[in-house]
């Protein structure tokens, strides 16, 4: 027999008739075949999901990597406006005290300085000692004026670079969001999700329902494999009752064979199924049997061999002997 019934106990089906074994047996098929039919629901679900899952991932990736390069942009873009809104306000500071440019100041530089160092024919047009120190004072004003001027107009100059880079880096951000647009779009039509589901919320969610899944699974397989187990008791117990409609006792059978009772044919066959007929000699036959063995004589085995106490004499040696 290819499965051992000494590993079954067939207690419980020994009170069941052939109608109601088939039954069970039937039952237990079904409830077999209904488990693989889940499992391989499950196992067609879950390939799905890991598909999902994948794509989502390579999805989110992409978007994170062109969020990640937006980022570093508007990082960019704010630190270059902060340092723009320093130059004007540089700027306009000087702006406020001194509003002529620098080109107008100088002009107003060579004027006083001309009027300081030319000394005029005419003596009534020399200036007095109070109008000389005035255009020498404003001579100074002007220089210190020309020195912050300059410095405004390169603060004016860093700040129009900055704006120059804001607008580019504006350009970027605008083309990085088409680029995040597109990329979000080809994502959403790969995973079959809104843009809105794109996101590592919705893959810890996906991941979540597979793992759910491969629990299932395994419970599914235990339970499958104890229905099998089942079965196989099932089987095996009808194999060795031949089918028939009729119950079968294993232990009263036994106990019937045991005390040299005579057994039907029905049970007759269930013993020789059961392979049990080896389990009938009682110890008490068994150790009758062997003290008869062991007062019958051993035969006297035959020694094989010559002995011989010399040599082997052939036939010239025995006559020269005579």
């Amino acid at each position: 027999m290819s499965e051992s019934t000494e590993s079954f106990s067939f207690e419980d089906l020994e009170e069941l008739d052939g109608h109601e074994l088939q039954e069970m047996f039937g039952n237990l098929e079904r409830r077999v075949r209904s488990l693989e039919r889940e499992k391989g629901d499950l196992r067609e679900e879950r390939s799905d999901l890991v598909s999902q899952v994948k794509i989502l991932r390579g999805a989110v990736g992409q978007i994170e990597g062109a969020n990640s390069e937006r980022r570093v942009l508007l990082r960019k873009f704010h630190e270059i406006r902060k340092t723009a809104d320093i130059s004007r306000s540089r700027r306009d500071r000087v702006n406020v005290l001194i509003p002529p440019p620098v080109d107008v100041l100088q002009e107003w530089l060579s004027e006083t300085h001309r009027r300081l160092t030319t000394i005029d024919n005419d003596l009534t047009a020399v200036p007095t000692l109070p109008r000389e120190l005035d255009a020498f004072r404003r001579f100074f004003e002007i220089q210190a004026s020309i020195v912050m001027k300059a410095e405004s107009e390169a603060a004016h100059s860093e700040y129009v670079s900055s704006v120059k880079k804001m607008k580019e880096l504006t350009s970027k951000l605008d083309e990085g969001k088409k680029d995040h647009k597109a990329v979000t779009s080809k994502a959403s039509e790969d995973s079959g999700f809104d843009t809105d589901g794109i996101s590592r919320k919705e893959v810890r969610k996906t991941s979540n329902r597979i793992s759910k899944i491969d629990k299932n699974l395994d419970r599914i397989d235990r339970e499958r494999k104890g229905l099998r187990k089942e079965l196989g008791r099932v089987k095996a117990y009808r194999r060795i009752t031949g089918g028939r409609n009729r119950k079968v006792r294993f232990s009263e059978i036994k106990d019937k064979a045991k005390s040299g009772g005579t057994l039907s044919t029905i049970e007759l066959d269930a013993l020789l199924g059961a392979g049990s007929l080896s389990e009938l000699a009682s110890p008490e036959s068994e150790s009758r049997a062997d003290k008869s063995d062991s007062r019958q004589p051993g035969r006297k085995k035959r020694r094989l061999g010559v002995s011989r106490r010399g040599p082997r004499k052939g036939n010239l040696a025995s006559k020269r002997e005579d």
